[in-house]
C-alpha cells in the first residue's frame, strides 16, 4: 500500500508570522480584530504546533504515512518531519498553499492528505485516510457562508489533473488570481473547483468539526465522532484547556 502524504505549511505571514503584522492595513475591521487577538507566536510555539500535528497523525493513523511541512523558516521539529520549501507566486493570505498543487511539489502520484497546523486530531483517520478520489475537503461551518468549500482540510490525487485545475490558472495570470480568491485559500477553491469536490460532510460525516460551532456548543465536550477539529479563529489549540485537547495535543 502507497503510504498517504500529510501535508502542512508554515510561513512568515499573515496569521501565523512570529513577529505580528500592521493589523491597521487590514480592512475588514472583523478580520483584523481578530488577527490582533489571536496575536504573534514565538518560533518555539510554531514548531511545537508542527510537530503536535505529526504526533496526533502517528497517533490515529491507519495507514503508512509520509509526513512534509512546507516552510521558509529554519524550524526545529522532529528529524521524522520532511522539511521541504516551496515557490510563493502569490503571497496575500494563504494562497502560498497553493504551491503542494504544483509538480514542484513533489508529490505527484500520492494521495495527499493537507491539514492546517492549528486543527487538533482527537480519533481514527480511517475515513479520512481510506480517500482515495481527485478531490475532498469541508465546507463552512456557519454564517452566510454555510454550504461553502472551505480549505483547512483537503485530500487530493496529486498529479497533471489537479496542477490544471488549482496552480496552473494562478501562475498563468496572478493579479487575477489575487482579485478572485482575495487572498483567501476558500474562494479560490470555489472558483477553481466549482461543485466537483466531494465533501468530508458526506465521506466521514461528524468527524470533521469545529471547535467554535460543534465542542463549544456541547458544552466544551468531545462530539462522539469527532476526528479532527478545526481551531479556526480564536482560541488557538494551546489555549484550550479542556482534557481532549490535553490527551491528543501537547
Amino acid at each position: 500500500m502507497k503510504p498517504v502524504y500529510v501535508i502542512c505549511f508554515y510561513w512568515q505571514g499573515e496569521r501565523w508570522q512570529e513577529q505580528g503584522m500592521n493589523y491597521d492595513k487590514v480592512e475588514d475591521p472583523g478580520f483584523r480584530k481578530h488577527l490582533a487577538r489571536t496575536g504573534p507566536l514565538t518560533h518555539e510555539m510554531v514548531c511545537r504546533y508542527v510537530d503536535n500535528l505529526y504526533f496526533g497523525v502517528k497517533k490515529w493513523a491507519v495507514h503508512p504515512f509520509k509526513f512534509i511541512c512546507f516552510t521558509n523558516d529554519d524550524l526545529d521539529v522532529d528529524e521524522r518531519i520532511e522539511i521541504r520549501e516551496f515557490q510563493s507566486v502569490v503571497k496575500e493570505g494563504v494562497m502560498p498553499r497553493m504551491f503542494m498543487y504544483s509538480k514542484a511539489a513533489g508529490l505527484f502520484g500520492h494521495q495527499v492528505l493537507c491539514l492546517d497546523i492549528d486543527v487538533v486530531i482527537t480519533g481514527s483517520l480511517r475515513d479520512l485516510m481510506n480517500y482515495d478520489g481527485l478531490y475532498c475537503t469541508r465546507t463552512s461551518f456557519a454564517g452566510p457562508d454555510k454550504g461553502k468549500l472551505d480549505g483547512d482540510i483537503q485530500s487530493f490525487q496529486a498529479g497533471k489533473e489537479m496542477e490544471d485545475i488549482f496552480w496552473k490558472p494562478l501562475i498563468d495570470d496572478p493579479e487575477k488570481a489575487k482579485e478572485i480568491s482575495q487572498g483567501r485559500e476558500r474562494f479560490w477553491v470555489r472558483h477553481v473547483m466549482n461543485g466537483k469536490a466531494d465533501l468530508w460532510n458526506d465521506v466521514a460525516p461528524d468527524q470533521v468539526l469545529s471547535y467554535k460551532r460543534h465542542v463549544m456548543k456541547n458544552n466544551k465536550e468531545l462530539p462522539e465522532n469527532a476526528r479532527i477539529i478545526s481551531c479556526h479563529g480564536h482560541p488557538r489549540p494551546h489555549i484550550i484547556n479542556e482534557q481532549w485537547r490535553k490527551d491528543n495535543w501537547e
